[in-house]
């Protein structure tokens, strides 16, 4: 047999077909069903199509689409602390990472029309936007909530105390009292605080007072009627005050008056006045009233003093004593029967400097001080004599420095301490440095 190519009319031998692994049809079946598997192991694990999840404890956020009820002038004042379960369906690759920060869930507003109590189907949606793919339920039944809205407004009140139910000790008063807050502020419905007419604190104490303390004291609120009023929804900007309670020890003293202006050993028993109050009830702290024998309430100044003279004095009491009786003046009447006076001039021998340093020297330039009237007992004013008349510099009693200067002066008989001398005076001097 002859095995050589038919080389007729001179064509090219054909050349031979290579084979390839995918020309096998059973090779290329294997491998499609190979990619279907891996396919249906993409879908299965990565993107589990139909996968379903629990969101738990999702809260309901009562701001969200509040413009619904805040643009009738409502407000929420109470509402459910609430959370709810979602159920969430989609691709597992989807769903996976959801946690609850990515729904919202929210009361349905659209319902509210005006103040009350309204119950409010749930609504739940992405916190941004729409989730392609997914589907999200809440789970169970109780997908409500109870909202209450009503005008939301402030009152102010002034505190009122309240001191009924303290026992203060016998020979003590509550004098004053004081609060930290003097006025409180509410805020809460309309339909609360429309009710409320006064705010007290009604201050307590377990024994007798005697001295002064600071109580921490709740507030209270009643009605026009008296009735209490307790709030449901109204917040309070504090619900208690601390009330000083200002306890004194009373008295009741003699009233003294003092003399200024008064010579040196001025012996004021010379001076006859009545007063229109002889004692006056006070109250302060029990270490200062135990402390006074008498009450000083105020001052004549002997300078200007003139005979026969009535003087309304303003009650002047030491610090922390107060008046208990309804009084702020004392009229002060003089007795002048058993009083002259004369009326003389002065040499300057009769001058006496005192306190003067030592480093200084003064020169008395008036050679007389005169018109001085002197005021005493009549018999011993009508035997007095200017020799008898003291005129005391007091050095204490201005700057000293060096040159001339008018210096006040006083006067005073050494021998009878019932003199005194009407008017103010002074002389010319000159002080010179030694």
């Amino acid at each position: 047999m002859n095995n050589e190519p038919n080389k007729k009319n001179g064509a090219k031998p054909a050349v031979a077909h290579k084979k390839n692994i995918l020309d096998d049809r059973r090779i290329r079946l294997a491998l499609s069903v190979l990619g279907a598997i891996v396919a249906w192991m993409v879908v299965t694990i990565i993107v589990q199509p139909g996968t379903s999840n629990t969101i738990y404890n999702v809260p309901v956020d009562y701001t969200y689409d509040s413009a619904a009820y805040t643009s009738r002038g409502l407000s929420i004042v109470s509402a459910q602390d609430k959370t709810v379960n979602l159920k969430i369906s989609g691709d597992g690759y989807t769903i996976g990472g959801l946690t609850a920060s990515d729904f919202v869930v929210y009361p349905d507003f659209s319902s509210v029309r005006d103040s009350g109590e309204k119950t409010l189907r749930l609504l739940v949606r992405g916190a941004n936007g729409l989730l392609n793919g997914v589907t999200v339920t809440m789970e169970g039944n109780d997908n409500t909530v109870d909202v209450v809205f009503d005008v939301v407004e402030e009152k102010t009140l002034p505190v009122t105390i309240t001191t009924n139910y303290l026992t203060i000790a016998d020979g003590y008063i509550l004098y004053s009292t004081d609060v930290s807050k003097e006025n409180i502020t509410l805020s809460g419905p309309s339909s609360e605080l429309d009710k409320v007419a006064t705010c007290t604190a009604e201050v307590t104490y377990s024994g007798e007072l005697t001295e002064s303390i600071t109580l921490n004291t709740p507030l209270r609120f009643y009605t026009s009627g008296g009735k209490e009023v307790k709030f449901e929804y109204t917040e309070l900007e504090e619900n208690s005050v601390d009330v000083t309670l200002q306890v004194y020890k009373m008295a009741t003293l003699p009233v003294d008056v003092n003399f200024i202006n008064a010579p040196r050993d001025f012996d004021d028993s010379v001076l006859v006045y009545a007063l229109s109050r002889k004692q006056l009830k006070v109250a302060g702290p029990a270490a200062k009233i135990d402390m006074l024998s008498t009450l000083p309430i105020g001052n004549i100044d002997l300078s200007t003093f003139t005979l026969n003279k009535s003087y309304e004095l303003p009650i002047d009491l030491p610090a922390d004593i107060y008046l208990l009786d309804n009084i702020s003046t004392i009229t002060v009447s003089f007795d002048c029967s058993n009083l002259g006076t004369k009326t003389m001039n002065l040499p300057n021998t009769c001058v006496q400097v005192v306190n003067l340093p030592s480093t200084y020297q003064l020169t008395v330039q008036t050679e007389r001080l005169m018109n001085v009237t002197l005021c005493g007992p009549k018999g011993a004013i009508e035997t007095l004599t200017p020799e008898q008349v003291v005129i005391e510099i007091d050095a204490e009693d201005f700057s000293v420095a060096t040159g001339e200067q008018n210096i006040a002066c006083r006067l005073y008989v050494p021998s009878n301490g019932k003199i005194f001398a009407l008017g103010s005076y002074v002389l010319q001097c000159r002080i010179e440095s030694n």
